[in-house]
Protein backbone atom coordinates (compact mmCIF):
# COMPACT_ATOMS: atom_id res chain seq x y z
CA UNK A 1 0.00 0.00 0.00
CA UNK A 2 1.09 3.49 -1.08
CA UNK A 3 0.78 6.41 1.28
CA UNK A 4 -0.07 9.43 -0.45
CA UNK A 5 -0.29 13.42 1.66
CA UNK A 6 -3.41 14.65 2.25
CA UNK A 7 -3.51 17.26 0.14
CA UNK A 8 -4.48 20.71 2.00
CA UNK A 9 -4.93 24.31 1.23
CA UNK A 10 -2.26 26.67 0.84
CA UNK A 11 -3.12 28.38 3.40
CA UNK A 12 -3.41 25.61 5.93
CA UNK A 13 0.37 25.29 4.82
CA UNK A 14 2.13 25.72 7.96
CA UNK A 15 6.24 26.34 8.59
CA UNK A 16 6.81 23.74 10.77
CA UNK A 17 5.28 21.14 7.92
CA UNK A 18 9.16 21.56 6.28
CA UNK A 19 11.59 20.03 8.44
CA UNK A 20 14.79 22.57 7.58
CA UNK A 21 17.19 21.26 10.33
CA UNK A 22 18.51 18.77 8.61
CA UNK A 23 19.24 19.90 5.59
CA UNK A 24 22.60 18.31 4.63
CA UNK A 25 23.07 21.64 2.25
CA UNK A 26 25.68 24.18 4.21
CA UNK A 27 25.80 28.06 3.00
CA UNK A 28 29.51 29.25 3.21
CA UNK A 29 30.04 32.77 2.63
CA UNK A 30 33.53 32.57 0.02
CA UNK A 31 32.62 36.68 -0.28
CA UNK A 32 36.73 38.04 -0.09
CA UNK A 33 35.54 41.53 0.52
CA UNK A 34 35.01 43.27 3.70
CA UNK A 35 31.16 43.68 4.60
CA UNK A 36 31.26 47.31 4.19
CA UNK A 37 32.33 47.48 0.56
CA UNK A 38 29.76 45.20 0.09
CA UNK A 39 27.06 46.70 1.36
CA UNK A 40 28.26 49.75 -0.99
CA UNK A 41 27.58 47.33 -3.79
CA UNK A 42 24.39 46.35 -3.06
CA UNK A 43 23.41 49.76 -2.25
CA UNK A 44 24.18 51.37 -5.92
CA UNK A 45 22.90 48.06 -7.53
CA UNK A 46 19.32 47.98 -6.03
CA UNK A 47 18.68 51.79 -5.43
CA UNK A 48 18.25 54.78 -7.35
CA UNK A 49 21.93 56.44 -6.01
CA UNK A 50 23.87 56.78 -2.83
CA UNK A 51 23.36 60.07 -0.89
CA UNK A 52 26.09 61.05 2.40
CA UNK A 53 22.90 62.49 3.75
CA UNK A 54 21.02 59.36 4.07
CA UNK A 55 24.05 56.67 4.30
CA UNK A 56 26.72 58.22 6.20
CA UNK A 57 28.48 54.75 6.70
CA UNK A 58 28.26 53.55 3.13
CA UNK A 59 29.02 56.64 1.98
CA UNK A 60 32.22 56.59 4.20
CA UNK A 61 33.02 53.24 2.90
CA UNK A 62 32.54 54.52 -0.83
CA UNK A 63 35.67 57.57 -0.20
CA UNK A 64 37.29 54.61 1.44
CA UNK A 65 38.05 52.07 -0.98
CA UNK A 66 36.36 53.66 -4.26
CA UNK A 67 38.97 52.05 -6.24
CA UNK A 68 37.93 48.37 -5.21
CA UNK A 69 34.30 49.49 -5.18
CA UNK A 70 35.07 51.05 -9.07
CA UNK A 71 36.58 47.66 -10.51
CA UNK A 72 33.91 45.16 -8.48
CA UNK A 73 31.36 47.64 -10.58
CA UNK A 74 33.43 47.54 -13.85
CA UNK A 75 33.74 43.28 -14.46
CA UNK A 76 29.88 43.56 -14.05
CA UNK A 77 29.50 46.32 -17.15
CA UNK A 78 28.79 48.77 -14.32
CA UNK A 79 30.13 52.97 -14.61
CA UNK A 80 30.59 54.57 -11.10
CA UNK A 81 29.81 57.90 -11.01
CA UNK A 82 30.73 60.15 -7.86
CA UNK A 83 30.06 63.34 -7.28
CA UNK A 84 32.23 64.74 -3.77
CA UNK A 85 30.62 68.08 -4.04
CA UNK A 86 27.47 67.07 -3.82
CA UNK A 87 28.25 63.72 -2.25
CA UNK A 88 26.52 61.36 -4.14
CA UNK A 89 27.04 58.62 -6.44
CA UNK A 90 25.37 55.97 -8.93
CA UNK A 91 25.77 53.32 -11.85
CA UNK A 92 25.43 53.22 -15.10
CA UNK A 93 25.54 50.90 -18.16
CA UNK A 94 29.25 50.94 -19.24
CA UNK A 95 28.91 51.35 -23.45
CA UNK A 96 30.65 48.34 -24.34
CA UNK A 97 30.49 45.33 -26.62
CA UNK A 98 28.54 42.29 -25.26
CA UNK A 99 27.84 44.32 -21.92
CA UNK A 100 24.64 42.58 -20.08
CA UNK A 101 22.50 45.57 -18.55
CA UNK A 102 22.74 44.32 -15.12
CA UNK A 103 20.26 47.32 -13.41
CA UNK A 104 17.33 48.14 -14.32
CA UNK A 105 15.94 51.23 -16.69
CA UNK A 106 12.92 53.08 -15.96
CA UNK A 107 11.39 54.43 -19.01
CA UNK A 108 9.45 57.73 -18.90
CA UNK A 109 6.38 58.48 -20.00
CA UNK A 110 6.19 62.22 -22.24
CA UNK A 111 4.67 64.16 -19.17
CA UNK A 112 7.50 62.21 -16.94
CA UNK A 113 9.81 63.58 -19.36
CA UNK A 114 8.76 67.25 -20.01
CA UNK A 115 8.63 66.84 -15.61
CA UNK A 116 12.71 65.58 -15.59
CA UNK A 117 14.00 68.55 -18.33
CA UNK A 118 12.30 71.18 -16.41
CA UNK A 119 13.98 70.02 -13.11
CA UNK A 120 16.95 69.42 -14.64
CA UNK A 121 16.75 73.33 -15.82
CA UNK A 122 15.88 74.83 -12.46
CA UNK A 123 18.58 72.59 -10.80
CA UNK A 124 21.23 73.91 -13.14
CA UNK A 125 19.80 77.38 -12.88
CA UNK A 126 20.26 77.31 -9.16
CA UNK A 127 23.35 75.44 -8.99
CA UNK A 128 25.14 78.57 -11.47
CA UNK A 129 24.24 80.72 -8.20
CA UNK A 130 25.47 77.83 -5.54
CA UNK A 131 21.94 78.21 -4.10
CA UNK A 132 19.85 74.51 -3.43
CA UNK A 133 17.17 74.07 -5.87
CA UNK A 134 13.08 74.39 -4.79
CA UNK A 135 10.38 73.33 -6.57
CA UNK A 136 6.32 73.23 -5.67
CA UNK A 137 3.38 71.66 -7.31
CA UNK A 138 2.04 74.64 -8.64
CA UNK A 139 5.20 74.92 -10.34
CA UNK A 140 4.78 71.87 -11.74
CA UNK A 141 1.68 71.55 -12.85
CA UNK A 142 1.90 75.12 -15.02
CA UNK A 143 5.07 74.24 -16.75
CA UNK A 144 3.38 70.43 -17.76
CA UNK A 145 0.35 72.29 -18.85
CA UNK A 146 1.27 73.37 -22.74
CA UNK A 147 1.75 69.42 -23.03
CA UNK A 148 -1.49 67.68 -21.91
CA UNK A 149 -2.54 67.98 -25.69
CA UNK A 150 -0.35 65.98 -26.77
CA UNK A 151 -0.96 63.52 -23.37
CA UNK A 152 -4.65 63.28 -22.90
CA UNK A 153 -7.38 65.32 -24.14
CA UNK A 154 -9.61 64.92 -20.73
CA UNK A 155 -8.09 67.31 -17.57
CA UNK A 156 -8.63 64.55 -14.66
CA UNK A 157 -6.65 61.54 -16.64
CA UNK A 158 -3.92 64.64 -17.15
CA UNK A 159 -3.95 65.55 -13.03
CA UNK A 160 -3.44 61.44 -13.00
CA UNK A 161 -0.65 61.16 -14.94
CA UNK A 162 1.15 64.71 -13.33
CA UNK A 163 0.43 62.84 -9.93
CA UNK A 164 1.73 59.97 -11.57
CA UNK A 165 4.91 61.81 -12.85
CA UNK A 166 5.67 63.56 -9.32
CA UNK A 167 5.37 60.31 -7.32
CA UNK A 168 7.62 58.44 -9.78
CA UNK A 169 10.32 61.39 -8.80
CA UNK A 170 9.71 61.31 -4.96
CA UNK A 171 10.52 57.03 -5.60
CA UNK A 172 13.76 57.58 -6.94
CA UNK A 173 14.74 60.12 -4.84
CA UNK A 174 14.76 63.14 -7.70
CA UNK A 175 12.36 65.01 -5.63
CA UNK A 176 13.40 64.88 -1.94
CA UNK A 177 10.97 66.07 0.83
CA UNK A 178 10.51 69.12 2.37
CA UNK A 179 10.47 69.25 6.38
CA UNK A 180 6.13 70.76 6.93
CA UNK A 181 5.60 71.33 3.14
CA UNK A 182 3.98 68.17 1.32
CA UNK A 183 3.75 70.14 -1.94
CA UNK A 184 7.15 71.68 -2.21
CA UNK A 185 10.49 69.61 -2.79
CA UNK A 186 13.98 69.62 -3.08
CA UNK A 187 15.55 68.91 -6.51
CA UNK A 188 18.84 66.35 -5.88
CA UNK A 189 21.91 67.23 -7.96
CA UNK A 190 21.90 64.02 -9.30
CA UNK A 191 19.56 65.00 -11.76
CA UNK A 192 22.22 67.13 -13.34
CA UNK A 193 24.51 63.98 -13.87
CA UNK A 194 22.28 61.23 -15.04
CA UNK A 195 20.59 63.47 -17.69
CA UNK A 196 23.48 64.78 -19.91
CA UNK A 197 23.47 68.17 -22.59
CA UNK A 198 23.19 65.85 -25.77
CA UNK A 199 20.18 64.04 -24.06
CA UNK A 200 18.34 66.98 -23.59
CA UNK A 201 19.14 68.94 -27.00
CA UNK A 202 17.66 65.07 -28.41
CA UNK A 203 14.34 65.15 -26.34
CA UNK A 204 13.90 69.20 -26.20
CA UNK A 205 13.89 68.80 -30.23
CA UNK A 206 11.24 65.90 -29.90
CA UNK A 207 9.12 67.52 -27.51
CA UNK A 208 9.14 70.38 -29.24
CA UNK A 209 7.92 68.49 -32.45
CA UNK A 210 5.14 66.94 -30.70
CA UNK A 211 4.18 70.44 -29.53
CA UNK A 212 3.77 72.28 -32.41
CA UNK A 213 2.44 69.34 -34.72
CA UNK A 214 -1.18 69.23 -35.78
CA UNK A 215 -3.43 67.48 -33.18
CA UNK A 216 -4.10 64.94 -36.34
CA UNK A 217 0.01 63.83 -36.50
CA UNK A 218 0.01 62.97 -33.24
Amino acid sequence: MSLQPVARRAEEVEVDDFDFQHDPVQVVDHGQLAHGIRRVLLQLMQGSYLRADTHPKLWAELEAHEDVVRIRLADLYLDLVVDHESRLAFVRHLDVEQAIKVVRTHPLTLIETVLVLYLRRILLLRQSSSVRAFVGRDEIEDQLRSYRAADVSDQRGFDRRVEAAINKMKRYSVLLGVSGDDDRWEISPVLALVVGADQVAAITDELERLRSAPEDDQ
